[in-house]
């Protein structure tokens, strides 16, 4: 998993800080990409080195338990209760010499050695150089993970591919050996931007020409109208067409919830579950002049979603409110991209492979059964809801939309390839997408119909 971040003189204010952003992450309730949007925000680090933190933090605590195996060979005893900073420490230094291959190994193992003198003292600095230049010399050697999946030795699978025991246990058992691996090793890869175009009948040529001035290697995603992938950019916010409104950052699985949807002008949408937006400024384009009525019970990420409307200048109309309770006249058109486990996004959200606990999918489950149950009040007669998750799990895809067509037989489901590319479709009718399969997020979706 080689990074391609370029390479560059980077003071250890910018890896101690990186170790320290991981910290706070491991010890709180935020997730690593918020602290470090707000750290970085406030430090004085140039572009390359900002870039250079969120590539080392990502990438360490996606690989943190394959780190921790090989770490813990030279550590001996105790590196369990060892102080979290150090932990990070020498997990940032590792991550460094086996998957940053622009970055020099000495320049890895110095800059952890200053590190650990300023905190932690000599001693330690001393003890950090002898175990990061032994892990140096002596790579750790893995079995294949083929071998690991046949004799179903889930714990040694999830330290190899960096994943909790139970998650690889689960995926074996249900997409099998092969499956999992390459769901596994694309979660594992740094992930690709994608970008959407705005009104892409005014803007695509511009978006276009300005990509290429500025050296950009645009990939178009098949099946995925006006998406475009770019294999790197450190700062997206410098791209013209993104300052000016041109284009937006939007995975293609979330596209595929407006192009299953099929809004036309005029059409009234309610996105139940809006925050942070790209959905809901999606459909805002399509159903122009009209308003989409996007809800969120979360204050801030919908003042988030608001000004990002306004930035591309798109009619959205926001309220705070509980999916599970909010009520309004019911639409043509009412969007539920239900709060899940996320487990296909995970090459996204690097620590939620962490955070996340099996028993959480079912409370999950309970949660989107009761906001779907208000989302059929919200429908008009003839209009159609349409569910959508982030998650590869059946109990919370197909086993809620056949427990909600049980309980609300008024709703048909119409079959996701009358209206999105086969590709992302299955033969139950529902988009069901995989990062390795796709190139995009593992994500799914149903489209129900409201017939009386």
């Amino acid at each position: 998993m080689a990074t391609t971040k370029p390479a560059g003189k980077s003071g250890s204010s910018a890896r101690e800080l990186c170790c320290e952003i991981m910290t706070q992450a491991e010890s709180g309730p935020q997730y690593l990409d918020q602290i470090l949007e707000r750290r970085l925000v406030r430090s004085a680090l140039s572009a390359k080195d900002r870039a250079l933190v969120t590539a080392i933090a990502n990438g360490t605590v996606r690989m943190r338990s394959r780190l921790d195996t090989e770490i813990e060979q030279h550590y001996r005893e105790g590196y369990a209760t060892a102080r979290p900073l150090l932990r990070n420490v020498l997990r940032t230094a590792l991550f460094q010499l086996r998957y940053m291959d622009r970055i020099p190994e000495y320049a890895a193992i110095n800059e952890a050695v200053e590190i650990a003198r300023r905190r932690f003292g000599d001693r330690m600095s001393q003890f950090c150089n002898a175990l990061l230049r032994n892990a140096q010399r002596t790579p750790l050697e893995w079995p294949p993970n083929e071998e690991l999946a046949a004799a179903r030795d889930f714990q040694s699978l999830g330290r190899s591919l960096s994943f909790p025991e139970w998650l690889m246990r689960r995926w074996i058992e249900r997409l099998g050996a092969a499956e999992t691996l390459a769901l596994a090793e694309a979660f594992n890869r740094v992930p690709d931007i994608t970008m959407r175009v705005v009104r892409p009948q005014a803007n695509l040529q511009t978006f276009l020409n300005e990509a290429e001035r500025a050296g950009l290697e645009l990939r178009p995603l098949e099946g995925l109208p006006d998406f475009f992938v770019l294999p790197h950019m450190d700062q997206i916010g410098d791209f013209a067409p993104f300052k000016n409104g041109l284009c937006t950052v939007q995975d293609g699985s979330g596209g595929l919830v407006t192009y299953l949807a099929a809004p036309v002008s005029g059409e009234s949408v309610i996105d139940l579950c809006a925050a942070p937006g790209g959905k809901a400024m999606h459909l805002a384009e399509k159903v122009a002049p009209t308003k989409v009525l996007a809800v969120d019970i979360d204050e801030a990420r919908i003042q988030m979603l608001a000004e990002g409307a306004g930035r591309l200048d798109l009619a959205v109309e926001t309220a705070v409110g509980d999916a599970c309770t909010f009520s309004a006249t019911p639409a043509d058109l009412v969007v539920v991209d239900a709060p899940c486990s996320g487990l296909g996004v995970l090459g996204k959200r690097s620590d939620l492979r962490w955070r996340r606990k099996q028993g959480e999918i079912a409370q999950l489950a309970q949660l989107q059964k009761r906001i779907l149950t208000n989302a059929a009040s919200l429908v008009r007669a003839g209009g159609r809801l349409i569910y959508s998750t982030c998650t590869t799990e059946p109990e919370e895809n197909d086993a809620m939309v056949s427990l909600f067509m049980e309980n609300h037989p008024e709703f048909a489901l119409e079959p996701a390839h009358q209206f999105v590319d086969a590709r992302f479709c299955d033969d139950k009718g529902f988009v069901r997408t995989f990062p390795h399969r796709h190139g995009i997020d593992g994500s799914f979706a149903a489209r129900l119909k409201k017939t009386q």
